[in-house]
């Protein structure tokens, strides 16, 4: 049996962290979850707890601090042992891997996966998302760029990963073999109106100097105009 570990950065994700970590148990029921939490104010360590998960709180001023957070990428994993498998990604991150595609990838020789990210688009009207079961999403951006990350490989034959900022690229060291397969990255991130302008205006009260994202904004018309494009440049997946 594969080992793998996931490490998943939070901060106030009371709301999609539940729903993150049932993904990853469906795919991998015996993966060890690990929680990076930025001292979130909201109940996401408690609930983090009780499904299992190891907590690791690290401080910092009230901002998005991206050169922390690429640090936390780049060295959560260091002290897993030699052969096991990492999954390093944000609460919205969905890879779609299973445990025996992983062995799979074992035999095959694999360290790197090759990963094609979508942009998942919802269509619920509340906030909290209560109005539809995002599990069951059906329509995204297919080859979306900027998720087609490189979040799993394995250790040992992958010595450092060194991502850039936002993780959105890397230039890793050591025996290097990307997967033949290319597997899915579901970015949970438009999954209804309400719930992505709340989402994108509380990372914009959150923007400092070390956050990179220009799509962090306050001005509702244009983060309406990005999820309806999204939303109209979506196709089925089911």
């Amino acid at each position: 049996m594969v080992s793998v570990h996931v490490f998943l950065l939070c901060y106030n994700e009371e709301l999609l962290l539940p729903k993150t970590i049932h993904h990853y148990k469906t795919y991998l029921p015996n993966c060890h979850i690990t929680i990076y939490d930025n001292e979130s104010t909201d109940n996401s360590v408690n609930i983090a707890k009780q499904l299992g998960c190891s907590i690791v709180s690290w401080k910092t001023t009230d901002e998005i601090d991206d050169d922390k957070y690429v640090e936390i990428k780049n060295t959560c994993w260091n002290g897993l042992n030699h052969g096991e498998w990492v999954i390093v990604g944000d609460m919205d991150e969905w890879l779609c891997i299973t445990e025996d595609e992983l062995e799979m990838e074992d035999k095959c020789g694999s360290s790197i996966l090759n990963i094609e990210g979508y942009n998942m688009v919802g269509q619920s009207r509340m906030v909290d998302l209560s109005d539809i079961d995002i599990h069951n999403i059906t329509r995204a951006v297919v080859n979306w760029t900027w998720e087609s990350k490189r979040l799993c490989f394995k250790k040992g034959p992958i010595q450092s990963i060194n991502y850039s900022g936002g993780a959105h690229r890397c230039s890793p060291i050591g025996d290097i073999k990307y997967s033949e397969r290319t597997y899915i990255n579901k970015h949970m991130d438009m999954l209804g109106l309400e719930y992505y302008k709340n989402k994108i205006f509380g990372r914009f009260l959150r923007k400092k100097d070390k956050c990179t994202a220009h799509y962090y904004t306050n001005d509702i018309s244009k983060i309406e105009f990005n999820f309806n494009w999204m939303l109209n440049n979506s196709v089925s997946i089911a």
